[in-house]
């Protein structure tokens, strides 16, 4: 019930967003028009990128909603869908992995249910929300599903689980690592032999999809990715940047605002990430990657960039959530002694007890208090948003938009405002208003008089591209009082 709840929430916020146009090209845009290409004439493109999509980020999960968009019609709106639901589903996963983690004991299903229940509010999950679509974040849940499936005696579906984690993404190979260190580490019998064997190739993934298919696939196109380390040096100098530019590392390590988000996950889970530190450093490799970013809202951890930490930050909770009770209890065994050895001196307790059932509630709901609270002081309560009042704050519009551009041929250059780029990425080009230049002679232009803009400067860009427009020659094709549909400019050529 968790999980669906927390599904509706992200789904009403996500597609109110695209229905109010104000959702961002990237990376919802991006996604969309890779699917549609993939959904059409099966190949990994996108104008937003050269060569294939693959060789940028390697997840042949998107033929699964390619196939969908097949058959429901091509609508951004299923990604704001699939994305809600990858949300939802790390619930119930994260308290299957979390419960088998922290049994035998008694209180295993209560911790696990309060820690998997807050996940959705944390503020680093309401910022993954905010990203409108990435599928990694099914890989979180599948990764998780196959530990639960290792941990408790089901090796095919522990298998089945971890590859289709490994399709949603690159970089989902260190979480599907991660679960086969756990499970060679804490599961029974033959399943510790296909833990050791699980990691093994989880390694081995990374290196073969890093180092040799993906940079076949780009076949010599520059990643857009590829400027994120440059600083480092590249290569073997990235080894010794930390000796050569001690103060820049030093400096990109220890910048407040990434560690707040990863204190905020950590207090988020009781801090029991702290209790297994042999465990929880685990979290280190991903995180560091992160820091020495040069991509602004990588570095801060901020958007998607955390869910590479949460396998790694759950695996550490789950077991060190199962010391913390064991400690927990020889502490309650140990004050009972003492105060039956005192009965002359303390008051003898009263018969009344209070119900075991009474205990687990009361353990789930202080185990989600922490999420709760970290959610107010880094994001917000649901089901509002106060960081991006856009989420509710515009009517819909995007049934209206698709009709006034719905005339347009498929294959036709078009330029629009920045909201209308995601629900019009179905196409073959399509680019944003103020992303370069100005728009192409044989370029359709589509733009919104109650346009949604990220920021003043953008505005003021979009304002003096419209007063050009509008002295043009380009004929107006549509006007429905809301949106205004330029042809190419006369003698520019029509695709």
């Amino acid at each position: 019930m968790a999980g669906l709840a927390a599904t509706g929430w992200v789904a009403m916020l996500l597609i109110g967003r695209v229905d109010g146009l104000s959702a961002t090209p990237y990376d919802l845009a991006f996604f969309q028009q890779v699917i549609w290409n993939v959904g059409t004439n099966g190949q990994w493109i996108s104008s937003f990128h050269e060569g294939s999509f693959l060789g940028l980020h390697f997840s042949p999960i998107l033929a699964v909603p390619a196939l969908v968009e097949r058959f429901v019609g091509a609508d951004v709106r299923v990604l704001s869908l699939f994305h809600a639901a990858a949300v939802g589903a790390i619930v119930p996963a994260a308290f299957m992995f979390l419960r088998a983690a922290l049994r035998p004991n008694r209180w295993a299903g209560a911790l696990a249910a309060g820690l998997a229940l807050g996940i959705p509010v944390w503020g680093a999950m309401q910022d993954v929300i905010r990203s409108d679509f990435h599928p990694e974040a099914a890989g979180v849940g599948l990764a998780l599903l196959a530990g639960w499936a290792g941990l408790t005696g089901r090796p095919r579906a522990m298998w089945v689980f971890a590859i289709l984690a490994l399709a949603t993404r690159e970089d989902l190979a260190y979480a599907v690592g991660v679960i086969g260190l756990v499970v060679a580490g804490r599961g029974r019998g033959d399943l510790r032999r296909h833990g050791r064997i699980l990691a093994l190739v989880a390694a081995s993934w990374a290196v073969v999809v890093f180092s040799l298919l993906m940079p076949w696939l780009r076949d010599g196109a520059v990643s857009d990715t590829a400027h994120y380390y440059a600083w480092l040096g590249g290569g073997l100098g990235v080894l010794a940047a930390p000796f050569t530019m001690t103060e820049r590392v030093v400096a990109a390590l220890t910048r407040p605002e990434p560690w707040f988000v990863v204190a905020g996950m950590t207090v988020s889970l009781l801090g029991l990430p702290l209790v297994r530190p042999r465990w929880g450093v685990l979290v280190l490799p991903p995180l560091l990657a992160l820091l020495l970013s040069n991509h602004r809202w990588q570095a801060n951890v901020t958007l998607q960039y955390s869910l590479i930490l949460v396998v790694p930050l759950l695996v550490s909770a789950g077991l060190g959530g199962r010391r913390a009770i064991v400690a927990a209890t020889r502490l309650r065994r140990w004050w009972r002694r003492r105060s039956t050895g005192h009965r002359a001196v303390v008051r003898r307790p009263s018969t009344a007890t209070v119900r075991p059932s009474a205990q687990m509630g009361a353990l789930l709901v202080g185990a989600v208090l922490p999420a709760v609270a970290g959610a107010w002081i880094q994001g917000s309560l649901p089901p509002f948003d106060h960081s991006d009042p856009t989420f509710l704050e515009r009517p819909a519009a995007v049934d209206r938009l698709r009709r006034v551009a719905s005339g347009l041929p498929e294959t036709a250059r078009l330029t629009v405002d920045v909201g209308l780029v995601a629900p019009l990425a179905d196409r073959a080009a399509i680019r944003s208003l103020v992303a370069g230049g100005f728009p192409s002679r044989d370029a359709y232009v589509l733009v919104d008089r109650d346009a949604w803009s990220s920021g003043k400067r953008e505005a003021q860009r979009r304002g003096r591209i419209l007063e050009v427009l509008r002295s043009s020659a380009r004929p107006i094709l549509a006007d429905d009082g809301r949106f205004v549909l330029w042809g190419p400019q006369p003698g520019g050529g029509v695709p």
